[in-house]
């Protein structure tokens, strides 16, 4: 394969193209983008988080940085390569339960690909999240079944105490376990689905065209609310780092026509207010302030600020992979709006302990 095209198909363009078309905001490149371009360890970490494409598109925001473009290159190509059929077996997934009575919503990741990006080669996608209406759940199964789909563990969601999401279930994979899919009933875990229930993100969903057929995608609203809570989620730790790409292109493409009160309004009746507060310190911290306004309300305080400045700038030097256990326990103390839920959170890791959890989809195998 020729070292100067990068996943060149009909309809694609060359690497340096799609980072010349890769509408970044000028405050991100410089916050976040130029510190991980600034040498060649931090540009190969910052490769196996978000992909070496979108990296790859990133140096070409940064010329004058040193790092092995050609290597970078190299990779970028084979990932490109490989990402296309999985990203049509996903979105043609989506197709088929649709046709076949489980309509899902996709969100994060195959949506963000397919929406926000110049490339979809630039956002990898090796797992899709799904919104499922509780009533389609018994029709998805029964298709999953059929397809030869199973249960599978996920190292990152195992912990002692088990399962403790309610809105969830384990991943699945087809036989071949060329990926994997999450099955949502809820976007996030109560309270938080309250503000952003399954109804009114089916409601407002919209249809987009993608090279394996229509696929519905939540809306750029809810689209901005669930980046804050699942980075959350995440506690912030640097494999939440495509997310970042993923809010500010959607900041640059539609952060003035967003309806922010509606955002605000989701957020009360969802009790995540202090999360999306920091959520939004967070995005300030890395060039994206001027797209975010203010709440209608007091602006972050001293304390977040500063804990939203250290996360932001783990985020651009990878010193730190994962938080430390207090560092997490701290997150959720600040972050819910009420202690009871912190409360609520821990005691469940505590009856977990004697008998844990599990979150797989009845019905369907385990491997």
């Amino acid at each position: 394969m020729a070292a100067s095209t990068l996943d060149r198909a009909p309809g694609t363009d060359s690497g340096a193209d799609a980072g010349a078309a890769l509408a970044l905001p000028g405050g991100f490149v410089a916050d976040l983008v130029a510190p991980l371009m600034a040498d060649t360890r931090r540009a190969r970490l910052a490769a196996d988080l978000i992909g070496a494409p979108l990296t790859l598109a990133c140096a070409a925001q940064c010329p004058d940085a040193e790092i092995d473009r050609e290597s970078l290159r190299a990779a970028a190509q084979v990932q490109a390569v490989r990402a296309k059929p999985i990203r049509r077996r996903l979105a043609g997934l989506c197709a088929a339960l649709a046709n076949g009575g489980a309509p899902p919503v996709a969100f994060k990741g195959l949506a963000s690909a397919v929406t926000l990006y110049p490339r979809p080669y630039l956002r990898l996608v090796p797992d899709a999240d799904l919104l499922f209406r509780a009533e389609g759940l018994p029709r998805l199964t029964e298709m999953l079944r059929l397809w030869g789909f199973a249960s599978v563990a996920a190292p990152a969601t195992v912990r002692r105490w088990g399962a403790l999401t309610e809105a969830s279930f384990a991943p699945l994979a087809p036989p071949d376990r060329a990926f994997l899919i999450d099955v949502h009933r809820l976007v996030d875990d109560p309270p938080a689905s309250r503000g952003l229930t399954t109804a009114t993100i089916f409601d407002r969903a919209i249809t987009v065209a993608s090279d394996g057929g229509a696929l519905r995608v939540a809306a750029p609203e809810h689209a901005f609310s669930i980046l804050a809570l699942h980075a959350f989620r995440d506690f912030y730790e640097p494999r939440g780092l495509k997310s970042l790409f993923d809010a500010a292109l959607l900041l640059a493409r539609h952060g003035p026509d967003l309806d922010w009160d509606a955002v605000e309004r989701a957020a009360r009746a969802g009790r995540f207010m202090r999360r999306m507060r920091f959520y939004r310190a967070l995005l300030a911290e890395i060039g994206l302030g001027p797209l975010c306004p203010v709440f209608n309300e007091r602006p972050p305080s001293p304390h977040l600020r500063r804990l939203a400045a250290g996360v932001a700038a783990n985020f651009r030097h990878l010193t730190r992979f994962r938080q430390p256990d207090r560092r997490k326990l701290l997150f959720e103390a600040t972050l819910h709006d009420s202690i009871a839920e912190t409360l609520r959170w821990n005691g469940a890791r505590l009856r977990g302990l004697l008998r844990p959890p599990s979150h797989h989809l009845p019905g369907l195998p385990r491997v």
